[in-house]
């Protein structure tokens, strides 16, 4: 009795862990394309949002449910993607029951639950607005009530729940097709073994056929709204190999990580190789505990859940002319896998209930395989951080728009992304509508330009212009060149690939009406009687290398303001500050000045706020973001080769080199690779954006450089994430560069040197100190040599 309740407290707290990890960071990750296209289908009409569907490669279920969730949830990436943890979550009782019913084990169930609630590969989809966990949770019960069917249990709970859950899967993602020769190959098995006589063979068969085609009044109707409207195209370049398809399945399960498999092919054989163990070590106790039948087709429904879905999945995606031919994607693995998790928790019951010595390496391989899933887990959910996006974009134009205004988006497949940010609370009932560019296939001509946007122009005075990756639809620009050669521009922003515009038929000032939607967050400070700041727009709050931070400021200005707005991290030190002049500002009127900070790869890691400064010294402290994921500075102590040595504004404080022999001097033979770390400081800040070179210098001639190089290695510095012009004074930095010695490299002496030069000119930077040669630039590291 006693152990049954801890059986349930332990299932309990599996069941509240699983829970929590699928909801950590949930809504902390922008709506990716997929999703937006959901979000897109939910803000339909239920009859378009079907007839959407039925053109899609998806079938209804997951949509009907979203769209319906979506009315009562709101559009927030939490409450959008709530729907699928709550299928997901309901999917651990289900892979519980579903191992208890196989196993005849409450332990194997309680360890099947366990291992899928740390499942990286299942928390991974659990957090996306898309269809996979629903088939996930909708096959996983088919496969229980299969197992049912197959214990003789055909009660009318059984068979309608056999039938929901199966139409159910197919409803979801057509590939669960495969649900129909894996569950009929398992009854096969069971019937033939468990009826002698041909009658009742017969008769069971006879029934299951049955059972089978009330799935039909599901499945048709849709199929035939479906098919005519079905598209068929393909994204595949090259046919995919069985092997990795096998490969990346081995790695999703174990490990939940889908790039560079190859790199954990050793910790998913290792899986692998458990799981294979513990079936041996069953079937060597000569039957299963619920007798050799039985045992027979529950490998058989196990053993082809697992291997026939990658069998379809690389098989539909293998070029062809007929339906969807899609590229090899982790998701489309995941409705099945449950089916592994029930495996391997059985076969470690295997290892667990041998007479030997081998039960405590069944311990170990438990623990290691949980190991093995928390330890890949923080990648999964460092990951996940809200990003701006589109987010400043649309709110500068709910804040500028003015009745009448229309709005060109040139966008290609980004709009559903663009929407979502654009039309979602709290967007002003009176924001512009979209009109999509081009209306005709792309990209966008000199003639289709003028034609669509002649249209708008007759009936609008101000035009917004928004380009997401513009080069994609409009690579030349023809809408902007129409606009700009018809119009005036009075107000642009860019935002890396993408950019905003407002075109206007006067010269007017692009100023704020006090009466549209509010900014985010409301301030109304007093800057000493000369305007006021009357609140300012953050998005987002985490930042993390190589992010913009876009600060919206709104002022009120009586007299020409000058602003300095310094980011001040919570150690009191000042990351970076710019300077803005303010014009005065009619009255009901506010102008929004943005105010741009880049996070560099050595900002430090800190909470930081606002501070706006006057010269009249009035100082605003106001806002508060999180800059995550920088790089610490070297500890200087810990420089293996110190020097004292300085390119233009930069000291060079030493250097580190691996891949030679320890020496004086170090050795090195051709063929090999030198990985040299340099470490920098800034001494004051450049407006110069400098290459660092490393070059590998001898006295013998080489044929390929026409000169005594014979390796070198250039590159702005951190592969060109961070320039010269942003480093931040006072803040050490190591940059690492890699010299591949020629294996024609004469063998004898050779200087590594390194400098700078300027990008734009190639004119070498000034250098002084210890190595340093003034008339070539070169600041001399170390001799070398090289040995055959």
């Amino acid at each position: 009795m006693k152990s049954r309740r801890r059986q349930r407290y332990l299932l309990y707290v599996i069941l509240l862990v699983g829970f929590a990890l699928r909801l950590t960071r949930l809504g902390a990750q922008n709506i990716w394309w997929d999703e937006g296209l959901s979000v897109v289908a939910s803000r339909m009409s239920f009859t378009e949002a079907t007839l959407w569907t039925a053109a899609d490669v998806h079938p209804p279920l997951y949509f009907w449910l979203l769209w319906l969730w979506a009315r009562v949830s709101g559009e927030t990436e939490f409450a959008l993607r709530f729907i699928t943890v709550l299928e997901a979550f309901l999917t651990l009782p289900a892979i519980y029951v579903l191992a208890r019913r196989l196993s005849r084990s409450t332990a194997v169930g309680i360890g099947a639950a366990g291992l899928l609630a740390l499942s990286r590969f299942h928390i991974w989809w659990s957090q996306e607005m898309r269809m996979y966990i629903l088939a996930g949770l909708c096959a996983t019960l088919s496969l229980y009530f299969t197992a049912r069917l197959a214990d003789g249990e055909a009660t009318r709970r059984t068979i309608g729940g056999w039938i929901l859950a199966t139409a159910g899967a197919m409803l979801t993602v057509y590939s669960s097709i495969v649900l129909v020769p894996i569950e009929n190959l398992t009854l096969l098995l069971a019937g033939w073994r468990s009826f002698r006589r041909r009658e009742e063979r017969w008769r069971f068969w006879g029934r299951w056929i049955a059972i089978q085609a009330g799935v039909l009044p599901f499945v048709i109707p849709w199929m035939a709204l479906a098919l005519p409207r079905m598209r068929s195209w393909s994204v595949v370049k090259e046919p995919t190999s069985l092997g990795f398809v096998l490969e990346l399945n081995a790695v999703l399960v174990a490990l939940g990580i889908s790039t560079e498999v190859g790199r954990y092919r050793v910790p998913a054989l290792l899986v692998m190789g458990v799981l294979i163990g513990g079936i041996v070590l069953l079937l060597r106790r000569g039957t299963s505990p619920t007798g050799r039948t039985r045992w027979l087709w529950t490998l058989a429904l196990l053993g082809s859940s697992i291997l026939l879905m990658p069998l379809i999945i690389w098989a539909l995606s293998q070029p062809r002319a007929l339906f969807y031919n899609p590229r090899v994607e982790a998701r489309y693995l995941l409705p099945l896998a449950p089916a592994f998790y029930v495996l391997l928790a059985w076969a470690l019951s295997g290892w667990l209930h041998t007479p030997t010595k081998l039960r405590y390496l069944g311990w170990v391989f438990c623990f290691g395989i949980a190991g093995l899933m928390l330890w890949s887990l923080p990648q999964h959910f460092a990951s996940r951080y809200l990003r701006d996006n589109d987010l400043t974009l649309s709110h500068i134009i709910w804040s500028h728009a003015q009745p009448g205004d229309a709005l060109a988006l040139v966008s290609g497949d980004r709009y559903p992304i663009f929407t979502l940010s654009y039309d979602r609370a709290p967007a002003p009932e009176t924001r512009p509508a979209i009109t999509r560019l081009p209306q005709s296939p792309p990209p966008l001509t000199e003639a289709t330009a003028a034609t669509e946007l002649s249209v708008l122009a007759t009936e609008h005075s101000r035009i917004w212009l928004v380009q997401l990756e513009r080069s994609l639809e409009d690579p030349e620009g023809q809408a902007e060149a129409w606009l700009m050669a018809h119009f005036k521009r009075i107000l642009h922003y860019e935002f890396g690939y993408n950019a905003l515009s407002l075109f206007a038929a006067t010269d007017e000032e692009a100023l704020v009406t006090l009466q549209n939607t509010p900014p985010q967050t409301l301030l109304a400070q007093n800057l000493g009687g000369k305007g006021t700041l009357l609140s300012y727009d953050l998005p987002v709050t985490e930042f993390r290398p190589l992010d913009d931070v876009r600060l919206g400021l709104y002022l009120e200005a009586q007299h020409p303001l000058t602003l300095t707005i310094t980011l001040r991290g919570k150690d009191g030190a000042a990351a970076d500050s710019r300077t803005i002049e303010t014009a005065p500002t009619p009255a009901g009127k506010a102008r929004y000045q943005q105010v741009r900070f880049t996070i560099q790869p050595y900002t430090p890691a800190q909470p930081y706020t606002f501070e706006l400064s006057t010269p009249d010294g009035v100082k605003v402290h106001f806002g508060q973001l999180h800059v995550t994921h920088t790089l610490k500075p070297p500890i200087l102590a810990r420089i293996p080769h110190r020097l004292e040595a300085s390119a233009g504004e930069a000291t060079l404080l030493g250097y580190a080199l691996r891949g030679a022999q320890a020496a004086n001097p170090p050795v090195a033979h051709p063929g090999a690779t030198l990985e040299l770390t340099l470490y920098w400081q800034a001494q004051a800040p450049t407006s110069q954006s400098y290459t660092v070179f490393t070059h590998l210098l001898g006295t013998a001639y080489n044929p390929a450089t026409q000169g005594p190089l014979w390796a070198q290695d250039d590159q702005i510095p951190l592969e060109g994430a961070y320039p010269t012009q942003n480093w931040l004074a006072g803040v050490p930095l190591e940059d690492t560069y890699m010299l591949a010695i020629p294996p024609e490299t004469p063998p004898g002496d050779y200087q590594i040197l390194t400098g700078m030069y300027q990008t734009d000119t190639g004119d070498r930077v000034p250098v002084t100190g210890l190595g340093a040669d003034p008339l070539t630039g070169n600041i001399l590291l170390t001799l070398i040599r090289i040995e055959p």
